[in-house]
């Protein structure tokens, strides 16, 4: 059944769900700390050279120093989720989630000089899956100036840290990617040339960079069609059979880390069809979790504090966290589908303070998201829940009331 906001929010449904994981336990998350020493004899000189060189880096597991973090508690976790109904996303609901970031956050600064925004996924790659959450070939941000989103250093001013908490492979699932050397658009910028990813026209993120031809109805669909391979950025870094040679499998570990840029054209790989019994277990699924690192002066941190800076807390509470996942399943609704109830409810979150809770006047107190989210991302938040609401009412023939049971039980 659909679960309201005030359940959404309050701490004890949550440990109901994974009472092995904490939810704003101050002892639990002032425990944790970040990793030490990781970057010591000149591995994070290299690990920066490498991300600047290539556009991306894989981190052994051997090599990051975890003190809290258990990966396969927190992949089990996220599956139970899953089957109570909830995005694996949802995850984020607890503190164990956000340890994670804790501790490699100051790796990650060291290495790319960017510090968590808070644009924050889950993962389930699996055979099973109704729809696989995977995304296509796509570059995470597309700006108009794409050469001023570098510093002179080099370095990229956005940077996603990619954590597996099951094993990433080829036969699951696993990153691959376009090295920054043979992608003629990963400083310059570059024509995405489509639109099916379902973003915004002014939205820069998540780009899809492969153009399907289809049917053009025009008098020269001939020349439609070169015009979209001579501008689409898969086919100008990838134009010959030998330059597929280059693309870059990335297979990873629970427990390691892939580091990569905002230009970078990756993508995850489709799981595979199931094998026969014959030929033993099936790979498990592939599980993880995403948080993206930005310079300030490129991409706000999405997590704002009630004087309009940006929340620097080690571990957001609850209320925070739940504002901030039900923004990015309206966001990111394209990738993720839901029924019109469903995303109500995640309209509610980000914009009530305290749904479910009445004034004296029996009027829901409210308050804008940027009590939380900083202008900029709630913008984006409110565009995008205009056009799934019209999009799900166009899918049910301009009725705008949906009848699914929705996330969570």
């Amino acid at each position: 059944r659909l679960v309201t906001p005030a359940r959404a929010l309050d701490p004890e449904y949550w440990r109901a769900l994974c009472p092995e994981l904490h939810v704003d336990d101050e002892a639990f998350t002032d425990s944790v700390r970040a990793m030490s020493d990781v970057g010591s004899g000149g591995f994070a000189q290299d690990v920066r050279l490498r991300i600047i060189e290539q556009g991306f880096v894989k981190i052994p597991r051997e090599k990051l120093r975890w003190r809290t973090t258990n990966h396969r508690v927190l992949a089990s976790a996220a599956m139970r989720l899953m089957q109570h109904g909830w995005n694996p996303t949802w995850l984020l609901a607890y503190d164990e989630a956000w340890a994670v970031a804790n501790e490699i956050s100051q790796f990650v600064f060291e290495t790319t000089g960017n510090k968590l925004n808070h644009d924050a996924l889950l993962w389930h790659v699996g055979i099973n899956d109704r729809s696989p959450t995977a995304f296509s070939p796509h570059r995470d941000r597309q700006p108009d100036d794409a050469h001023r989103t570098f510093r002179e250093d080099g370095t990229a001013m956005y940077a996603t840290a990619w954590v597996p908490l099951t094993d990433a492979t080829p036969q699951n699932s696993c990153l691959f990617f376009v090295p920054a050397p043979i992608d003629p658009g990963y400083v310059d910028g570059d024509d995405d040339g489509d639109d099916n990813d379902g973003s915004s026209e002014d939205d820069e993120r998540v780009e899809d960079v492969f153009s399907v031809d289809e049917p053009v109805v025009s008098q020269k669909p001939e020349r439609k069609r070169n015009r979209q391979k001579e501008t689409d950025p898969l086919r100008v870094a990838l134009p010959d059979k030998q330059a597929f040679q280059r693309v870059a499998c990335v297979p990873a570990e629970a427990g390691s880390a892939i580091l990569f840029t905002h230009r970078v054209i990756h993508w995850g790989s489709a799981p595979p069809p199931p094998h026969p019994p014959s030929f033993g277990e099936p790979a498990e699924p592939r599980v993880c979790v995403s948080f993206g690192f930005a310079d300030e002066a490129y991409e706000p941190a999405y997590l704002r504090r009630g004087d309009g800076s940006r929340n620097d807390a080690r571990f957001p509470r609850l209320r925070e966290r739940v504002a901030l996942v039900a923004a990015q399943m309206i966001s990111y609704h394209e990738r993720f589908p839901c029924d019109a109830k469903t995303l109500g409810v995640f309209h509610a979150l980000v914009t009530t303070v305290n749904p479910g809770n009445d004034d004296s006047r029996g009027e829901p107190q409210r308050k804008q998201a940027a009590f939380f989210l900083c202008p900029e991302y709630k913008r984006k938040v409110l565009r995008e829940y205009v056009r799934a609401v019209a999009e799900i009412g166009a899918a049910r023939g301009g009725k705008s009331d949906g009848d699914g049971d929705g996330d969570g039980d």
